[in-house]
């Protein structure tokens, strides 16, 4: 198995969300942190348990924060054996110290103490202060999740990976009332992560790719987004995973467009950030992006028959496009996702304005 069945096999959980899917496996790939932050109701926490439940062989950990959540809770009880021989020791078993994959959610409503041992197992050193003892951690990744970005800049900057999930489009609804996920069964071993993670090591960056980093760190410079030099080391290790699912030998320039969820430093760089790093890394990419914006919009401003009739025609001119973009060199699945998207807006816009009823709409995109 490749490491990218396991990415697909995440996607395929979820209607829409190959694009988180993609971040928590760069996440394990490049042994690193991911948090996922959007309202209730986006499916963060199903993504981050069917990553665990595809991974066979893996020790999983998951517990709900809040202000009230024990340090035990998170650490394993107190040994009662232990403490009659006057030794002060957690019984840790099941719990976060000998996890390999684990999720927390909402990690910034967190207790200041447990905040100050996170701090420590999520670093780099993978360690943490349970009881008298330090306790090297068998932790690939921990994926996190909150409804609001986390307040405490420390605990913000642990996760490598950071993520803003939103509801889906207009164009999923009828999809997701259909949708049924496929049974869970492991995909990949642990040993599979590791041996990617290996992999992922041994990938080289092309001189382009080098240049287009130089031009992204510039353009952030401008822009007064500092990134610090540990974000910069981690960024080295997320494009080379990048690199590897995609099959790549080396680094390139479009690999890097994943940077725009690593390159920055507080929630308010995230937008501007991520715009200059795709615009730089994969003009592609970056338009694409821009064309499926412009066709939800357009969709959720088509509220009566004159707005309909001019977004079917400016809808019409964004499908042209993504044929177009389709077909240049270098383009992939995701181009032909986006045609398919718009082409299927198009269709409903055309539908609605002919007084079709909804389901006679979805049995013509059917056909």
């Amino acid at each position: 198995m490749t490491i990218t069945t396991l990415r697909d096999g995440i996607a395929a959980q979820l209607l829409g969300r190959e694009r988180e899917a993609s971040i928590i496996t760069l996440a394990l790939v490049a042994r690193e942190h991911a948090l996922l932050v959007g309202p209730p109701g986006t499916g963060k926490s199903q993504l981050c348990r069917a990553a665990a439940s595809l991974i066979d062989g893996s020790r999983y950990f998951e517990r709900l924060l809040s202000p009230t959540t024990a340090p035990e809770a998170i650490w394993g009880p107190v040994s009662i054996s232990a403490l009659r021989q006057d030794r002060y020791e957690h019984v840790t078993g099941g719990y976060l110290a000998e996890a390999h994959i684990a999720y927390l959610d909402e990690v910034g409503r967190a207790s200041p103490a447990i905040l100050d041992s996170l701090l420590h197992a999520l670093g780099p050193e993978r360690q943490a202060l349970i009881g008298t003892s330090q306790l090297k951690m068998p932790l690939v990744s921990c994926i996190g999740s909150a409804n609001t970005w986390p307040e405490d800049a420390a605990m913000l900057d642990r996760w490598a990976l950071r993520a803003s999930v939103q509801y889906l489009g207009s164009g999923f609804r009828r999809q997701l009332l259909a949708f049924s996920p496929p049974v869970i069964m492991p995909v990949v071993t642990l040993q599979d992560i590791n041996h990617a993670a290996d992999e992922a090591k041994k990938i080289a960056w092309s001189p382009a790719a080098l240049d287009t980093l130089d031009q992204i760190l510039n353009e952030l410079d401008e822009a007064g987004i500092a990134v610090s030099d540990r974000r910069l080391r981690t960024s080295e290790k997320i494009a080379r995973a990048a690199a590897l699912l995609r099959g790549g030998t080396t680094v390139e320039s479009a690999d890097l467009e994943c940077l725009q969820w690593v390159l920055w430093t507080t929630p308010e760089q995230a937008a501007p950030a991520a715009q200059k790093i795709v615009a730089i890394a994969n003009p592609l990419g970056a338009r694409l992006d821009s064309i499926l914006a412009e066709t939800d919009e357009l969709m959720r401003a088509a509220t009566d028959a004159a707005a309909r009739l001019d977004a079917v025609t400016k809808i019409e001119t964004l499908v042209k496009e993504s044929k177009q973009l389709a077909s240049q060199p270098g383009a992939n699945g995701r181009a032909a996702k986006v045609v398919k998207y718009v082409n299927s807006a198009h269709v409903r816009l055309q539908g609605r304005i002919m007084g079709l009823s909804e389901a006679k709409i979805e049995a013509m995109l059917s056909a």
